[in-house]
């Protein structure tokens, strides 16, 4: 069953990974990409405006118009998110944490998006995917620094980049 997907990218680097992306599923399914104008029309009076519009083309021939009924479907029923808790404990100064993080996330090729008094945000875009990073880090009354990494993604990117911060931060904590 065909399914039509509207996708809004926000810059070209976006669009660029989604022409990989069905580059890569051409194999494994049959993929057009659509010329001309698309939109989508709610309308009891389809025929009347399907008479209208072939009265529009040159030649006029139903022959460069292709209709599909189409249905929204919600893909947050279907796909999840993928999310990994990892927590640690140090003696570290908190400021050191945060520098010692801004690192590691430097090395993985994260970039800062946001952050507040309690929590960093980061973000980054492997060949896996994209990842989003939440960092809290509270200093316990026992001279201890709790650190919580929050990584939310799609597919197997959240583990790939939990993994490759577990092996980070075993050296370093």
């Amino acid at each position: 069953m065909p399914h039509l997907f509207i996708i809004s990218y926000g810059n070209d680097a976006e669009r660029k990974r989604i022409e990989y992306l069905l580059e890569k599923w051409s194999e494994r399914a049959e993929i057009s990409k659509l010329r001309g104008i698309t939109f989508i029309i709610d309308t009891e009076n389809v025929s009347e405006f399907a008479e209208e519009l072939l009265s529009k083309l040159d030649p006029p021939s139903s022959d460069k118009v292709e209709v599909y009924h189409v249905k929204k479907e919600d893909l947050k029923s279907k796909v999840a998110p993928n999310k990994v808790e990892l927590e640690y404990i140090t003696n570290e100064n908190p400021q050191i944490v945060r520098k010692l993080l801004r690192y590691i996330l430097s090395k993985c090729n994260a970039y800062y998006v946001s952050s507040d008094d309690l929590s960093m945000t980061y973000g980054a875009y492997t060949k896996k995917g994209r990842v989003e990073i939440r960092i809290e880090i509270d200093e316990k009354s026992t001279n201890e620094t709790q650190i919580v990494i929050s990584l939310v993604g799609y597919g197997e990117v959240v583990e790939y980049m939990a993994k490759k911060l577990r092996e980070e931060l075993s050296l370093l904590l």
